[in-house]
């Protein structure tokens, strides 16, 4: 079935010629003939018809059985004759000129789309042509996940499309540009909305910047309005939803650890989130030491109360709802649980949460034992 339909693609259209063609020959065999029998010869005129039939079977259909796929990428404002320099270059046509006068009998000419084209080798003129007129998207579909730092965000991106990570970190910190994009902050950390994206490949890293804080601004207006709007600013919602984004790994805990977190900020407790170290001091992965926990930081909210500077990441629209619209619970404290749920285990006072530590703790180091001895 396979075998009958590509040949359907590839000689329906020479074959409707090829009879067009003959059907014109035939007509000029019979004025010929009639000629013939007036005795009015016009032998260059039948050569000239000759040869221009032989024109279009040697150049407008494909003479040889097609090759190899070639994909060709037209960017805007690339010129009918450049699209032809490249099919010919790629051996994707016979001839640039037979080209160009086909596409102008066709008015394809203003009619070629930027975009990416699949050709095969020896494809033919009319082939190509028809083509032309239906480019395939260039665009590139990008996803980035919840979480991310400025930094973290231009290495995904530039993992995917040629951008200048340096570019991209500077203009998320470029106040004038921050300013013109309707962010009132130090920096765009925090509003660099995680989701998937179409860019073109040679989009510019504002252009991507701009769009992502676009997507943040509509995402974090549709949500609903709560008491939280009032009583925090947009900065430190964003900040706070950060931090949730950093610490919940089940979504049906963000709003519990939201709650934590709104009861330690009316108490003037220290949040003590480990995630705001890790952002002050670059170390985003491996346990952290008793000096780095220390550290002077505004971001170290073990040792400073209240809420850091500013977002330590970019929070998905999860942590953005739960910041604005947290679980009610008198909980203080909560703490991993470690058995590879991503669960945690919440208290409400200190002496139980050290002993909930101790006890996750101990069956931590056990199951550790167990594996050791799974390996002996």
């Amino acid at each position: 079935m396979n075998f009958f339909r590509k040949i359907y693609r590839t000689w329906l259209s020479g074959v409707l010629v090829c009879f067009a063609g003959l059907g014109y020959i035939f007509y000029l065999i019979l004025i010929l003939v009639r000629m013939l029998q007036t005795k009015k010869v016009f032998i260059p005129f039948f050569i000239i018809v000759f040869l221009a039939a032989a024109f279009a079977l040697v150049f407008f259909l494909p003479t040889q059985k097609r090759g190899s796929e070639v994909v060709i990428t037209v960017e805007r404002g690339t010129s009918v004759r450049a699209v032809a320099v490249m099919l010919k270059e790629k051996n994707i046509i016979p001839s640039k000129k037979a080209f160009l006068v086909w596409v102008k009998l066709n008015k394809v000419d203003k009619a070629v789309q930027a975009g990416r084209y699949r050709f095969y080798v020896n494809e033919g003129i009319f082939s190509v042509v028809k083509k032309l007129r239906s480019a395939e998207p260039i665009d590139t579909s990008i996803t980035i996940p919840e979480g991310l730092t400025i930094e973290q965000t231009a290495a995904t991106i530039a993992a995917v499309l040629f951008i200048d990570t340096a570019e991209f970190v500077a203009a998320c910190n470029n106040k004038d540009f921050i300013r013109n994009l309707g962010i009132e902050a130090a920096s765009l950390e925090g509003y660099l909305h995680p989701d998937t994206y179409r860019f073109g490949y040679k989009v510019k890293p504002r252009e991507i910047i701009a769009r992502m804080v676009r997507q943040f601004v509509d995402v974090y207006t549709a949500i609903p309005p709560t008491a939280m709007s009032d009583k925090y600013s947009q900065s430190e919602i964003v900040t706070l939803a950060s931090i949730v984004e950093e610490e919940a790994t089940l979504a049906s805990e963000r709003p519990r650890i939201a709650g934590v977190f709104h009861n330690r900020l009316r108490l003037g407790i220290p949040l003590g989130a480990d995630p705001t170290v890790r952002y002050a001091i670059k170390k985003f992965s491996g346990p952290l030491r008793v000096s780095e926990l220390q550290n002077p930081s505004p971001y170290n909210t073990r040792i400073h109360k209240g809420l850091p500077p500013g977002p330590i990441c970019s929070p998905g629209r999860g942590a953005l709802e739960a910041a604005l619209a947290p679980m009610e619970t008198k909980e203080l404290y909560f703490v991993a649980k470690w058995d590879g749920t991503g669960a945690h285990d919440f208290s409400l006072t200190n002496a139980e949460h050290d002993r909930k530590k101790l006890d996750i703790r101990n069956k931590n180091n056990l199951r550790t034992i167990e594996k050791l001895k799974e390996h002996k």
